[in-house]
């Protein structure tokens, strides 16, 4: 069955595949030409993986349908930003991809990880001033591998598992950071790194 897309419909299709590659856990399905039908209304649709429904399609037509919930169901927004200055924060996956900022100018403000699973990741700032120290503690049994600082030559750091990795007071600077990203069930991997970080 032949079919025209006008500019709308390929303007839509573009924002699917960007949707594709940053939404919420879930799949686009695309129809291609030879598989639509006569009785067919849309051209792509987005299952949510968890319950199986549709949040959002894009009908013969191009035009952006919300099925069941809203279109920001299906494509995920900016970064979240999570902040605190003193005490612990507990951090759950359903965080995943946030921005993670000390703001804190005294003492030790504590970030505990969820469980790892593959694909979480987050990413720790020194917000705050220098005389504030960034703990991040991993759930018990699992670790965090990583460097001391993002120097070529920077010392390698694997504390055992359950146990934390720190930016100190006595060396940090305000715009430290590091982003963690699990790369299974016990492991987080430091992917990127900047200031001077050490074992708990």
């Amino acid at each position: 069955m032949k079919r025209i897309f006008s500019s709308v419909a390929l303007a839509a299709l573009a924002v699917l595949v960007m949707g594709a590659a940053v939404g919420s856990a879930g799949t686009w399905i695309f129809k291609t030409r030879a598989d639509q039908t006569a009785a067919d209304t849309k051209i792509a649709e987005f299952v949510y993986g968890a319950d199986g429904t549709t949040k959002a399609s894009v009908d013969i037509e191009g035009d952006l349908v919300a099925a069941k919930g809203t279109f920001s169901d299906a494509v995920s927004g900016p970064s979240a930003v999570v902040s605190a200055s003193s005490g612990t924060t507990a951090l759950t996956a359903a965080q995943s991809g946030a921005v993670v900022a000390n703001t804190g100018t005294s003492a030790t403000t504590t970030f505990t990880l969820p469980a790892a699973a593959a694909g979480l990741h987050f990413c720790f700032v020194e917000a705050g001033d220098a005389g504030g120290e960034l703990l991040i503690t991993p759930a018990s049994g699992d670790k965090i591998v990583g460097k001391t600082h993002g120097a070529e030559n920077g010392t390698g750091i694997a504390p055992a598992a359950g146990t934390g990795i720190k930016n100190t007071a006595a060396s940090n600077v305000k715009g430290d950071h590091c982003c963690l990203h699990a790369l299974d069930a016990t492991t987080w991997q430091m992917t990127s790194v900047a200031g001077v970080w050490a074992s708990q």
